[in-house]
C-alpha cells in the first residue's frame, strides 16, 4: 500500500509538471536550465546554510550564474562583431583561400574561388537583412530565458525543500518515511549528474586554454570560456569552437591548422566526451555510461537545448527508481 501511494504521488507530480511545461513551452529552456543551475549550485549553498536560506541561495546562484552570464553575453558580442567583420570584409577570406590553394600547389582556379566566395557572402548579406526581425525575436527570447533560469535557480534553492516537505505531508503518515528516502535518492542522483557534468565542462574549458595559447589563437581566454559553455551541452557543442578556430589557423598556416584540428578533436572532443564524461558522470550519478551518452545525444536531437537537459534527467529518474527498489530488495534479503 505504501509503494502504491508513492507511485501515485510521483505520477501526479509528473503530470502537473508536464502541464506546466506545456503551457510554458516557449520558456522551457529557461526553466530547465534554472533547475540544472540549482543542482550545480546546491553544494555551494550547503556551505553557506548557516547564514540563512535566502542569503545562501543568493550566494550560490550568483556564484554559478555570474561567470556563465559574462561568458555568454561577451561571447555573443564578440561573435556578432566577428560575423559583421567577415561579411563586410569577405575579400580577406577570399585571398586567404587563394593563398591556401597555392600552398597546396594548386595554381589555377583563382576566378572560381572568387566567384564562390562572393556568391556565398552576397547570399549571407541578403539573408541577414530580411531576417533582422526574426533574429531580434530569437535574441530577446534567449535573454528572457536566461533571466528566467536565474529566477528558477534561486527559488529552487530557496524553496524546494519546503515544497518537498509540504508535498510529503499529503501522503498517509505510514508512507512518509519511505517517500522521503525515495525523493532523497532522486535528488542525490540529479545533483551528482549535473554537478559532475559541470566539473567535466570546467575541466574541458581549462584544458583548452593552453591549446589556444600554444597555437597563438586570438581571444584565447574568451575561447576557453566558450569551450566551457559548449561543454555544458555535451557531444555536439564543442565543434562550434574547434572548427572555426581550425579554419582560421588553416588560413594562417596550413600545418598549424591541421595540427590543431587533429589535437583538438582527440583531446578536446573524443577523450573527454566519449570516454571521460560518460564514465565520470556515470560513476557519480550511478547512471550507466552508455545510457547517459545516448540520453544526451537523443535529447539534443529531439528537444534541442532543453532536450539536452531533460533526457538525462529522465534517465536519472529511472536510474534512481531502479536503485531505490533494488537496494530495498537487497536490504530485505540481507535481513532475512
Amino acid at each position: 500500500m505504501n509503494k502504491i501511494w508513492t507511485i501515485v504521488l510521483l505520477a501526479s507530480i509528473l503530470a502537473i509538471l508536464f502541464l506546466t511545461f506545456y503551457f510554458f513551452l516557449p520558456l522551457l529552456d529557461g526553466i530547465v536550465m534554472g533547475v540544472v543551475f540549482a543542482y550545480v549550485a546546491k553544494p555551494i549553498k550547503r556551505r553557506f546554510d548557516r547564514i540563512g536560506k535566502i542569503k545562501s541561495s543568493l550566494i550560490a546562484t550568483t556564484a554559478v550564474v555570474v561567470p556563465i552570464s559574462i561568458l555568454i553575453f561577451y561571447g555573443i558580442f564578440q561573435g556578432v562583431n566577428q560575423a559583421i567583420y567577415l561579411i563586410t570584409h569577405y575579400k580577406v577570406i577570399e585571398s586567404g583561400l587563394i593563398d591556401l590553394l597555392k600552398k597546396f600547389g594548386v595554381q589555377e582556379g583563382r576566378e572560381y574561388v572568387s566567384w564562390i566566395v562572393s556568391n556565398i557572402f552576397s547570399i549571407l548579406q541578403s539573408s541577414v537583412q530580411p531576417s533582422a526581425v526574426e533574429i531580434t525575436k530569437k535574441a530577446t527570447l534567449l535573454i528572457l530565458n536566461f533571466f528566467i533560469s536565474i529566477v528558477v535557480c534561486f527559488y529552487s534553492l530557496a524553496d524546494m525543500e519546503r515544497f518537498v516537505d509540504r508535498t510529503i505531508n499529503i501522503v498517509p503518515p505510514e508512507s512518509r518515511e519511505e517517500l522521503k528516502k525515495f525523493i532523497k535518492e532522486i535528488d542525490e542522483t540529479f545533483e551528482s549528474l549535473w554537478f559532475g557534468n559541470f566539473i567535466v565542462a570546467m575541466s574541458i574549458g581549462l584544458v583548452s586554454l593552453p591549446f589556444f595559447l600554444y597555437f597563438n589563437v586570438p581571444f584565447a581566454p574568451l575561447l576557453s570560456g566558450l569551450m566551457f559553455l559548449a561543454a555544458l551541452i555535451p557531444i555536439f557543442a564543442e565543434w562550434m569552437i574547434i572548427l572555426p578556430v581550425s579554419l582560421y589557423l588553416l588560413l594562417v598556416d596550413v600545418g598549424r591548422g591541421l595540427t590543431f584540428l587533429i589535437i583538438g578533436v582527440i583531446f578536446l572532443y573524443i577523450v573527454p566526451e566519449l570516454i571521460l564524461r560518460p564514465y565520470f558522470v556515470g560513476y557519480t550519478s550511478r547512471i550507466h555510461p552508455l545510457v547517459l551518452m545516448l540520453a544526451f545525444l537523443g535529447g539534443g536531437l529531439v528537444g534541442g537545448i532543453s532536450g539536452f537537459f531533460i533526457a538525462p534527467m529522465i534517465a536519472g529518474l529511472v536510474t534512481a527508481i531502479y536503485n531505490y527498489y533494488t537496494e530495498e530488495t537487497t536490504d530485505q534479503e540481507s535481513l532475512s
